[in-house]
């Protein structure tokens, strides 16, 4: 990819997070949910939890507005990752959810992202595209 072509395309997935910033849920929780903001954040989540979110395309599907990604962190420790979730704008539904070495999480974290989260990001999309 060329250099402006990598512009751009760093600015659309820039555009992209901020469009479903909403969609982060940072309550009186144990965990907090983050939109990976830039494509190199994808790169480090995925070489930090040995896993493929850095790479296989997520950064053009999430450019694209196929998917997002989502970092889960605990609250006490903002920047190291944990659990890394890809979002379905179209079915409205978590497609992953992993750990590290594409780990299940654990059950509390399992809990809040499908009791807590994802019907918060859910009532947050329908208010965005309303």
């Amino acid at each position: 990819m060329k250099d402006a072509e990598r512009k751009a395309f760093i600015k659309q997935f820039k555009s992209v997070a901020k469009k479903y910033l909403p969609l982060e849920r940072m309550k009186d929780e144990d965990y907090i949910i983050i939109i990976a903001k830039t494509p190199n954040q994808l790169v480090k989540e995925g070489s930090t939890l040995h896993h493929c979110v850095g790479r296989m395309n997520y950064d053009s599907k999430m450019a694209r507005e196929e998917t997002l990604i989502f970092f889960i962190r605990k609250k006490n420790e903002p920047d190291t990752p944990l659990v890394t979730i890809e979002y379905s704008l179209k079915s409205k539904q978590v497609l992953q959810c992993y750990g590290d070495s594409d780990s299940n999480p654990a059950e509390d974290i399992h809990i809040f992202v499908y009791k807590k989260w994802l019907p918060y990001a859910n009532k947050q999309l329908k208010k965005l595209t309303a």
